[in-house]
């Protein structure tokens, strides 16, 4: 695993090396091209994903058909359908990889059983659902207190060279607005 799962694990805890291999043996190196799907909604899924490389979103349909993206996952980040897993039922969203992605694929309940032989496992998995909770919240108080052209300005330091990377509707939808008042802002940025 190249060492990955020791990195990752790392920005977390410190843990004994049978429990980093312990991790490692629950986890698969996984490759997934672009417009792939993690998990759908209306699915069971099993999976969590931790990305290595590329970008994955997690979006919503509203009634109207229209996609709203409500996060995107970068390097480092862990994704799926976590709060789903949890209760056993299906995904309320759509995890999908907007570009080419690689990780590693690991059994949410397989994980969930091994915390409850080894401690330390569970401590990681809190810090890891304690990490997600900060960074979802983070993005609820931008979402609150930025306006657009922050939250744009915010997302490229975040993710460096965006606009070469994603198609505009994904970065106008992750911003709530539209590909047309994307297309303002950064008129107004560049001028």
């Amino acid at each position: 695993m190249n060492n990955d799962i020791r990195l990752f694990i790392g920005k977390f805890l410190d843990l004994p090396e049978e429990i980093i291999t312990v991790f490692e043996n629950l986890v698969e190196y996984t490759e997934l091209p672009p417009m792939s799907y993690l998990a759908k909604t209306g699915e069971y899924s099993t999976d969590f994903f931790i990305v290595k490389s590329g970008i994955v979103r997690s979006y919503y349909l509203n009634n109207d058909g229209k996609e709203n993206t409500r996060a995107l996952f970068i390097p480092g980040y862990v994704t799926g359908p976590t709060s789903a897993m949890m209760r056993n039922i299906p995904s309320e969203l759509n995890y999908q990889t907007l570009t080419k992605v690689t990780g590693y694929r690991g059994n949410f309940h397989e994980l969930i059983k091994l915390t409850e032989k080894h401690h330390e496992l569970a401590l990681f998995y809190v810090k890891t659902l304690e990490d997600a909770f900060l960074k979802a919240e983070k993005i609820i108080l931008d979402i609150s207190t930025l306006n657009a052209t922050e939250r744009y300005t915010a997302l490229r330091e975040k993710i460096p060279n965006i606009d070469n990377i994603l198609a505009q509707k994904y970065i106008a939808s992750y911003l709530n607005i539209t590909p047309v008042q994307l297309s303002r802002i950064r008129k107004k940025m560049y001028l």
